[in-house]
């Protein structure tokens, strides 16, 4: 897509991607608006993602819809997949989780792995489409593979529970950490109880209570709980 290009739109996306790093929003929120306004799919999203956190602009879930449907149309996954996202949490649509489920599938087919990961969440709820275990396994196993945290994460939940295919504490441990490594802090609290617990891992509970101390500073509940917890023992 992006070969066919002028190099002042590639230059021009890219100015915006450096000053959205280093959080200049309205800067980085101008420069995309004008390599979008030049069909360049990658601005557009980016654009529509602005909106839609209100990052740079007022927030407007109305016109995040639009620029992900301008790029959608181009058939960009990542604007696919937040498509999707937009019509299972209802931002700037009316929530409809067979059109969620029907865009995830459009993405995921190329590859995209963030797309894969959630439409393994909707195998394994029922959003959208019959409930299968085994097919959120699938899809699941497809976007950890290529290094995403959520997947990763319900991948190893899906080992530790059985979920989709055979329990196995070792493998559950080993895809908890692979998400956990990368601050994934859900994970950090389960890679912390597979080691109270000695679950797919030697027990150890100084191990644990690190985990869980790294996942309470992201101030995820769950792990300051088991964190005071474990210091009664």
């Amino acid at each position: 897509m992006a070969e066919n290009q002028p190099s002042d739109v590639i230059d021009l996306y890219n100015k915006g991607n450096a000053a959205g790093m280093l959080n200049n929003f309205v800067e980085a929120f101008e420069c995309y608006l004008a390599a979008a306004e030049k069909g360049y799919a990658p601005a557009q999203c980016n654009l529509a993602f602005f909106y839609e956190k209100g990052h740079g602009v007022a927030l407007n879930y109305k016109k995040a819809l639009e620029y992900y449907q301008k790029a959608a149309k181009q058939g960009y996954a990542p604007a696919i997949c937040n498509l999707g996202w937009c019509y299972e949490s209802g931002f700037g649509v009316d929530q409809d989780l067979e059109k969620a489920f029907a865009y995830y599938s459009k993405a995921a087919e190329q590859g995209y792995a963030p797309a894969q990961g959630n439409l393994g969440f909707c195998c394994e709820n029922g959003n959208g489409v019959t409930k299968d275990i085994k097919q959120a396994f699938e899809w699941y196993n497809a976007a950890a593979v290529q290094g995403n945290v959520f997947a990763q994460f319900n991948l190893g939940a899906c080992y530790e529970f059985g979920k989709g295919v055979e329990k196995d504490y070792v493998k559950a441990a080993e895809w908890y950490r692979k998400s956990a490594e990368h601050g994934y802090a859900p994970a950090q609290n389960c890679l912390g109880i597979c080691y109270e617990n000695g679950h797919g891992v030697a027990k150890n509970p100084l191990v644990a209570f690190e985990w869980y101390t790294i996942a309470s500073a992201q101030g995820y509940t769950a792990a300051k709980q088991n964190l005071d917890n474990l210091k009664k023992k």
